[in-house]
């Protein structure tokens, strides 16, 4: 549900905000998940307790209970997530709204929504960063999923109980919290996205390296904290760096259904190579989210270097980038 509700969410925020205002605020809006997923193996457990009640068995619970408040919160977001600026006129006054449009048009040039037609769905994607965006955010997803999966049985594994493993899940989320929401801050301050997503995937990487083969369970869980903890930023952060670098809503639509794809794949890669018969270090899956990392962190740079090169010949000839005139590509 995150890989695909986030993305949609990113669409929104930024139609309302100007491209170095969005990082902060993706971050912030992903800080509920982070805490919550700090509370969900606890929150799982306790469900669990409810094992026999009413004939039912505890994983029964589980679906009910967190499927009915999912669905909840679907139902009151229908009612109160408002519309694109030029189209909210029962949320903002006149006034209001003429200002939020000559901000993102000052910016972006794209208050005003263009049709999405298949020929211009088509067009976008001809766009190659877009497969590269898709690609990042799979590689960020793919360790969370194996993360949220499978770090109870790996503590399970150093020896604790099921109940000490659903409680030391929680900490390395708060702790990611905080990085996440320093991470979203950092960038937007300093107008820079691609070093710092590639920074936080290569920590990830060595928190789960560690994780897999720290030896003693301290070192073992220092590296679900470091893992888990530089993590969580990349998922806003990747979807920040893809709508700093677009232009239109047609696009920007295409793009966060790429993205869609791409963090969807990369569950579906946890849940094949993370295999139980290899519990608890997982080698496949660990070194199969390694490759994917090390990937993605030279996509990330291979891009960076060329929006650094295109900024650099539009600065020095006057040119035009995306359509439009002194508008750059965040690197």
């Amino acid at each position: 549900m995150e890989a695909g509700f986030l993305p949609g969410c990113t669409y929104l925020i930024t139609c309302w905000y100007t491209r170095f205002e969005v990082g902060k605020r993706l971050a912030t809006f992903w800080l509920v998940s982070v805490v919550l997923n700090a509370f969900a193996a606890i929150f799982a457990y306790a469900l669990t307790l409810l094992d026999g009640s009413y004939g039912l068995h505890g994983w029964r619970w589980i679906f009910i209970v967190e499927g009915a408040i999912t669905s909840s919160i679907c139902l009151i977001g229908w009612f109160i997530i408002i519309d694109f600026p030029t189209q909210a006129d029962g949320f903002l006054k006149p006034e209001e709204k003429e200002f939020i449009i000559a901000r993102i048009n000052n910016d972006s040039g794209d208050a005003k929504e263009d049709p999405i037609t298949m020929e211009r769905v088509l067009h976008h994607l001809k766009d190659w960063k877009l497969y590269v965006w898709a690609f990042n955010l799979m590689a960020s997803t793919l360790p969370g999923y194996a993360y949220s999966y499978f770090k109870t049985v790996i503590l399970m594994g150093m020896g604790f109980s099921n109940t000490q493993s659903q409680l030391l899940s929680a900490p390395p989320y708060i702790i990611a919290a905080f990085f996440t929401y320093l991470g979203g801050w950092f960038t937007d301050k300093y107008q820079i996205r691609g070093p710092v997503i590639a920074v936080h995937q290569l920590l990830t990487a060595v928190g789960m390296l560690i994780t897999a083969y720290g030896g003693a369970s301290g070192a073992r869980y220092f590296g679900i904290f470091m893992g888990v903890g530089f993590l969580q930023f990349c998922i806003p952060g990747v979807l920040a760096f893809q709508a700093n670098n677009i232009t239109s809503h047609s696009k920007r639509g295409v793009a966060s259904a790429t993205c869609l794809i791409g963090g969807g794949l990369g569950g579906i890669i946890a849940s094949i190579t993370f295999k139980s018969d290899e519990s608890p270090h997982y080698t496949t899956g660990i070194w199969v989210t390694f490759g994917i990392t090390m990937v993605s962190i030279c996509l990330t740079l291979m891009m960076d270097f060329h929006f650094w090169k295109t900024n650099k010949k539009a600065r020095e000839t006057n040119g035009q980038i995306e359509g439009m005139s002194g508008w750059y590509y965040t690197l």
